[in-house]
């Protein structure tokens, strides 16, 4: 497995990768929808772009992030002292508080396959009844097979590859991109299609939206997010 970037590389990501677009609309989603002084969780944070991004245009609301890489936590303590941050393990931090908002972008698929459904059980768990969810990542295709997944998973990286080098990437950029299609093909990340996904979703969220921001044209692969509502009853 290559090892995921440096936070400063990470941070650079957003502006070569079209997944900057997918966190540009996300920043306008939270700006206009999240509830004054509410509290909002970052799982799987990252070096905390969105949640500094979230504290300058919201500094009203509480910030949480929660990631298990001690080089992002410390990286996002350092940098952005108002945000809350954590350093754990998402599966099996603990906590009693419940959150009106909560946002897991780029992170799901970091994930193995058997342990996904607990992840998205966790958000239920720690959402507020009233209150929304926003899982975002990047899809490949639908497969049935691991031929398919693999076939999908090269796809998607090819295309992924080809976005930064025409945007003109420094070659810390590129080589990111070249990381994550490797990752995807031999299955040292998890990447799974918007139709296993909205399948999972539906386990426990009686509203599920789908959004896509990356690529224009038609496609099952690329970037997506969700907006996720509680239902009372989990649908088994």
């Amino acid at each position: 497995m290559n090892d995921l970037p440096s936070p400063e590389v990470y941070e650079k990501e957003f502006k070569y990768m079209p997944w900057g677009e997918l966190i540009n609309d996300l920043l306008q989603l939270i700006e206009r929808d999240v509830k004054p002084q509410s509290e909002l969780l970052d799982l799987m944070c990252g070096p905390g772009y969105l949640l500094s991004k979230i504290s300058t245009m919201r500094p009203d609301l509480k910030l949480t992030g929660v990631d298990i890489d001690k080089r992002y936590t410390h990286y996002t303590r350092n940098k952005y002292s108002s945000i809350e941050c954590i350093t754990a393990d998402v599966l099996k931090w603990q906590t009693n508080r419940k959150f009106d908002t909560i946002v897991c972008t780029g992170g799901i698929h970091h994930i193995p396959y058997p342990q996904q459904h607990a992840i998205v059980q966790k958000i239920f768990t720690l959402l507020n009844d009233d209150g929304f969810c926003i899982v975002a990542d990047p899809y490949v295709s639908d497969y049935s097979n691991e031929e398919e997944r693999k076939l999908a998973a090269a796809e998607l990286g090819y295309e992924y590859l080809a976005a930064v080098i025409r945007k003109n990437a420094p070659n810390e950029i590129i080589t990111a991109a070249v990381d994550i299609l490797e990752n995807d093909l031999f299955m040292t990340e998890y990447k799974t299609s918007v139709k296993k996904n909205t399948l999972l979703f539906k386990k426990y969220f009686s509203s599920v939206e789908i959004h896509k921001t990356w690529p224009k044209k038609e496609s099952e692969y690329g970037d997506y997010y969700f907006i996720l509502k509680k239902s009372t009853h989990i649908r088994k």
